[in-house]
Order: structure tokens, then C-alpha cells, then sequence
């Protein structure tokens, strides 16, 4: 393929990004940190410095920051026989720094550190002069202890330290769940469902087969049918992948800063949640056991803080999903009034969800719930997969491992330019970290 070379100068906003994704490496020693064995054993001489009020609001306007409304450039109104159209799955026109499956933005961030846990709750731009909304969970850092499963073997020297800033996105699945339900057992895509798992039921969908009048396709030759196990994948697989995107985004603003840091697994995500409270409390979310024997216990939510839209936190799957559909279409919905829309007043009305996907849905729902206890059957209503640190790197650790370039000036300057000489001067306290042995 002949590329022709462009004669234009990259602007500096492209320059600037080119740098920050060339310099871009986790760093993970920091200030008042140690590694007690092997070829990089190093003991800081730095004390911890928590992040400043201003750094941990850039870092979290990167991650979930509001942008105003996104622009919902969607083909709402399907053309006749194509089935092209299901715009109305955005769910609302908030836009954030992160892209979110059908603009959900199901996923909030958690924050942890020296003060306390939260979360986060809202992020306006960071010159707006207002600083992030936070919930405070608990005074003072979470504690998760240093073993398998709840932490990874080798993040355990430096994760969740004094100092750093603990981030932890976490995906309410269930939100996603019910609104893509809506598109996929529409009229226009009239999808399938069967259970493997229990003698290739229909799922509560029998009435809505093609074969019987209906119009999901139960024809296999259609390729419009999937199992109960490959739906909930598929789905938990879409809402948590701005997770990723989050924490990538909080990267790109810790190198922009001259923080250290980076991304990495969260271990066991359930036990962060708080699978096993006398244990560990984790976050605090609430597992609801099931009444089906040898079905694992499901994480719904923070009672009073945030909650799924499933038992025990609503009713009914009916009340729930129809509210949703009101969200979009009822007296207040985005899609009924002009306010908040991003584009300009248009004459052509936005068609709401057909009657017989909110009927499938509700009904599909019913039946995991009846059968499985829980919902969704085969994937968490929340979910926490990966977890984002951000710290101040201790440049001594880096200058006597490795080349000058492994720190940029960023990150070299950092301390003086955000913190001033006291703070750059300050001695790491002798004593052993938390307790543990130096």
C-alpha cells in the first residue's frame, strides 16, 4: 500500500500525546516504599506524600469526568425491512471523559487513601472551580490484606502503601443487562435465549418464538439464537470494558503530572466487593444468597449508597425495566423532552422500545431470577476487575537501577513544581511499614 507522505505539521496537541504514550510505563516504586529481596532491593528514603486535592482531581476528571452532553450521532428510526436501527439505546446524554457501552456510564470509581474510602460520585472539569463530589465510605485507608486471594502475590509490596491514591472502578452490569435486553429481543434483532444448563429452556421467551407467532427466531439456521452462559458473558464483557478505559485514561494524566504508578488486577474482584466481610469488608456491598442449592451469592449493591435495579433493591424485574424504558420515553425522558439533547430541535419523533421486547425482557428476567435466585444467573450484578495507584515516584530507586531516561522531567520535577523544596527534602520515619519487617 502507497502512503504518500503528509506535509503538514502535527500540531502540538499531537506532539504532546505522542510523548506522553512514548513515556508511558508503569512505575511502581514510590515514596516510602521497599523491596526487601532480590536484584532491585531498595529501601526509600522518602516518606509517603499523599497526592494533593488538585492532582487526585485531575486524575479522576481523566477517569469519569463530565464533558457535557456526547453528541448520540445514532440512527434512531429503523428503514423498512432492515432492522438498522435501535439508536434509543443510549441511555442518557451525559457525556464523560471515558466511552461507555450505550452511555451508561455504569461504571464508578472508588477511591482509597491516607483520609478514608469513597466514592466517587461526580467529577466536573477541573477548571470549573468545583472540586469532585465524594462519599465517604469509611475514615481512613481501606486495608486489603497482603495474601491470596484478596492481593496478588507480586503487588503486594506496593499496592494500597501510605501515600498512594487507590483507585478501583466498578461496573454495575445490571444496568447494562436490562437496557440491552430491550435491543436484543426488539423486532428489529429478535434474538433467542436458551438455557443449557437447564434442559435448553426457552427461557421464559416460549410465547415469543417465531414458531409460535412470535418474533425471536428460534431457528437455528437464523443465527439469531445464544445460550443464557453466552449472553450474561457477553454482556458483563461489554459494560465492564470502560473499566479499562478509565484506568488508561488516569494513566495518561498520571504521566501528564509526573506521578507513578499504573494498572493492574484487583485479584479477587469479589472478595473486594466483600464476599467474606468478617474477613475482609472490602467496599461493603451486600451479597444476596440465593434460594437455588449451590448458587453462588451475588453482589447487588451498597444499601442506601448505591443499589441494582434487581431484588431485593426493587419490587419487581417489571417495575424495573419499565422504568427504564420511562428514563428515555415517559414525561421526563431524554428521548420526550429537548432539554439536555445535543443536537438541534428535529420534527421526526424517536420511536420507543416495541412493546413486545419490553414484554420479552420483563419475562426473560422473571425466569432467571425463578430459576437461578439471583440475576443475572451466570455473571455478578457488579463487577470490579482492575485496579488503578497513583503515587510519587522515588527517584533515588530509579537512578541506581536504571538509565536516566526511565524518569522523565516530568516526573523529576514533580515534587518541587506540585509540593515546593519541604515535601522533595522530607526523610522516610524509621520504622517498619504497617507493621511488617523491614
Amino acid at each position: 500500500m502507497n502512503i504518500s507522505g503528509c506535509q503538514l505539521e502535527p500540531s502540538a496537541a499531537v506532539h504532546g500525546l505522542v510523548e506522553l504514550l512514548r513515556h508511558r510505563k508503569t512505575r511502581r516504586f514510590g515514596c516510602g516504599m521497599e523491596i526487601p529481596a532480590g536484584p532491585l532491593r531498595y529501601r526509600s528514603e522518602r516518606a509517603p506524600i499523599p497526592l494533593h486535592r488538585e492532582e487526585l482531581h485531575h486524575l479522576l476528571f481523566a477517569g469519569v469526568g463530565e464533558t457535557g452532553p456526547h453528541l448520540a450521532d445514532m440512527q434512531y428510526v429503523s428503514q423498512a425491512g432492515r432492522g438498522d436501527g435501535q439508536g434509543m439505546a443510549i441511555m442518557n446524554f451525559q457525556g464523560r471523559t471515558a466511552p461507555s457501552a450505550c452511555a451508561a456510564n455504569a461504571t464508578k470509581l472508588f477511591l482509597s487513601n491516607d483520609d478514608g474510602l469513597y466514592l466517587v460520585s461526580r467529577v466536573p472539569d477541573v477548571e470549573s472551580g468545583c472540586g469532585p463530589d465524594l462519599v465517604q465510605l469509611q475514615a481512613g485507608r481501606m486495608e486489603i490484606p497482603r495474601a491470596m486471594p484478596y492481593m496478588l502475590s507480586f503487588n503486594q509490596w506496593y499496592a494500597n502503601r501510605p501515600g498512594t491514591a487507590f483507585l478501583l472502578p466498578v461496573t454495575n452490569v445490571v444496568s447494562v443487562y436490562f437496557n440491552l435486553l430491550l435491543v436484543l429481543l426488539s423486532e428489529d434483532y429478535g434474538y433467542f435465549v436458551v438455557d443449557t444448563d437447564n434442559g435448553n429452556s426457552g427461557c421464559g421467551l416460549d410465547q415469543f418464538r417465531k414458531s409460535r407467532g412470535g418474533h425471536l427466531h428460534d431457528d437455528p439456521t437464523a443465527r439469531r439464537m445464544v445460550t443464557l452462559r453466552e449472553l450474561d458473558a457477553s454482556i458483563a464483557e461489554t459494560a465492564i470494558q470502560e473499566q479499562g478505559t478509565i484506568c488508561q485514561n488516569m494513566y495518561l494524566m498520571e504521566q501528564a503530572l509526573g506521578l507513578g504508578g499504573g494498572i493492574h488486577s484487583v485479584g479477587s474482584g469479589r472478595h473486594l466487593l466483600g464476599l467474606e466481610p468478617a474477613i475482609f469488608p472490602g467496599l461493603g456491598f451486600h451479597f444476596m444468597k440465593s434460594s437455588i442449592p449451590n448458587v453462588r451469592p451475588n453482589p447487588v449493591g451498597i444499601p442506601g449508597v448505591w443499589e441494582a435495579a434487581c431484588p431485593p433493591f426493587t419490587e419487581s424485574f417489571e417495575t424495573s425495566i419499565r422504568s427504564l424504558v420511562q428514563s428515555k420515553f415517559g414525561t421526563n425522558g431524554i428521548y420526550t423532552t429537548s432539554e439536555g439533547r445535543p443536537w438541534s430541535e428535529a420534527t421526526i419523533g424517536i420511536p420507543s422500545h416495541d412493546a413486545r421486547a419490553i414484554e420479552a425482557t420483563i419475562a426473560l428476567c422473571d425466569y432467571v431470577f425463578q430459576t437461578y435466585g439471583r440475576f443475572p444467573a451466570h455473571t455478578d450484578a457488579f463487577k470490579s476487575v482492575i485496579a488503578f495507584q497513583a503515587h510519587h515516584v522515588d527517584v533515588g530507586f530509579y537512578d541506581k537501577f536504571y538509565p536516566t531516561t526511565a524518569l522523565p522531567e516530568a516526573h523529576r520535577d514533580h515534587l518541587d513544581a506540585w509540593h515546593g523544596h519541604e515535601e522533595w527534602n522530607r526523610p522516610a520515619p524509621h520504622f517498619a511499614m504497617e507493621g511488617e519487617t523491614l
